[in-house]
């Protein structure tokens, strides 16, 4: 598997990222990544970065870099695979990137995740790294913490 690493979505890139797509039966688990560009625009503590695998884009996520103002925590907002490099590790390779870039952070002690329930490959990823369940649900997701 070529090296995952992640890189901030910019004008040159914006249109590839919009393009990403997760398998067509996963589409009510994740927003589109034009949706989340646009929330990105708006949610001033969070970032948009492309996941790389050496040359290729295979997946987006959309991320606190400082604490979120009305908890402290540290979000990943949005989370998705490409269809075409699913299945390969890049979830969990991608997923760790970001979970390492937001740790930098020295203010960084909780990371939440939230997912629709019914989406358990997401459950068990996120679990599989870490995180655990709060019993919390916002906006119908379930919430799941890492304390670091």
């Amino acid at each position: 598997m070529d090296p995952v690493f992640l890189k901030p979505v910019t004008d040159d890139i914006r249109q590839q990222c919009i393009e990403l797509r997760p398998r067509d039966d996963q589409l009510k688990f994740v927003a589109s990544n034009l949706n989340s560009l646009q929330k990105a625009a708006e949610e001033k503590t969070c970032h948009p970065y492309a996941i790389y695998a050496g040359d290729f884009m295979v997946g987006f996520a959309l991320f606190d870099e400082e604490p979120y103002p009305e908890d402290g925590c540290f979000w990943i907002v949005r989370f998705m695979n490409d269809r075409n490099y699913q299945g390969r590790g890049y979830g969990k390779a991608g997923l760790s990137a970001v979970l390492r870039k937001q740790k930098e952070h020295p203010a960084c002690t909780v990371i939440r995740i939230s997912h629709v329930p019914d989406n358990t490959a997401a459950n068990r990823l996120y679990k599989g790294l870490g995180f655990k369940e709060t019993g919390q649900f916002i906006n119908g997701e379930l919430v799941l913490d890492l304390e670091v």
